[in-house]
């Protein structure tokens, strides 16, 4: 039987440990404070590329950032890896744009159109003038950017299909929604038609574009009904 003075011990052994094994895990101030200014540059480049493209300078990115192109330099060696962390970002928010399936007895035109809404405002807010360089042949990117250029754009293709596919099911529309359906989804759930109508606020476009699809799905609908009657 352990005695009082083992079990003081023991469970002074066992803080100890925990203690340790906090401070291991705890980052240091000089690491805070590294990932808060590389958190700020990755949003500073962010900024710049809505706003230039992947041609943003690093000039532009400092400014955007608010700090020195020097300070740049010590967290990003070239401009490859700071237009790679903000693809990367680009990538991380669109998907967690994708929206959930409406629940059963949900306005089904409400969800679509808010859906819509959510990637128009991303297309305009967060890619901006990049969205055409994603689409364009970049001959001096590297192939880093390349590859990483490849992985964004079947984020925004898989969005505007999950939202044409719950649509679709939510509707009673039977299998998956024909191609022609899936196609009208991607051409309006894109930066092609947020920036189609430069006038107009990303909210105007994406009720334009919510109108169109809901056509769309009406049509394609009544169209399955008579093949299945």
């Amino acid at each position: 039987m352990e005695s009082p003075h083992d079990q003081r011990d023991l469970v002074t052994g066992q803080v100890l440990e925990a203690e340790a094994a906090t401070k291991a895990v705890r980052p240091t101030l000089r690491q805070d404070s590294r990932t808060r200014a590389q958190d700020r540059i990755v949003q500073g480049a962010l900024s710049a590329v809505a706003t230039w493209g992947l041609d943003a300078t690093i000039d532009q990115v400092a400014d955007a950032s608010g700090v020195s192109r020097r300070t740049v330099f010590r967290h990003f060696a070239n401009h490859d890896e700071l237009i790679l962390a903000a693809l990367s970002e680009i990538v991380q928010i669109g998907e967690s744009k994708v929206p959930e399936s409406p629940t059963p007895g949900s306005d089904i035109e409400a969800w679509l159109t808010a859906s819509v809404l959510k990637m128009h405002e991303f297309s305009r807010s967060v890619i901006g003038r990049a969205f055409w360089d994603l689409y364009s042949d970049r001959l001096n990117s590297s192939p880093e950017v390349a590859e990483k250029i490849a992985t964004a754009i079947p984020v925004r293709q898989g969005f505007a299909e999950a939202v044409a596919v719950s649509a679709w099911r939510a509707l009673g529309g039977e299998g998956t929604p024909p191609t022609w359906v899936m196609d009208s989804f991607s051409l309006h759930i894109s930066g092609f038609a947020t920036n189609a109508f430069p006038s107009m606020s990303s909210d105007e476009t994406a009720r334009l574009s919510a109108r169109i699809l809901w056509l769309v799905l009406s049509s394609a609908l009544s169209e399955q009904h008579r093949e299945l009657a």
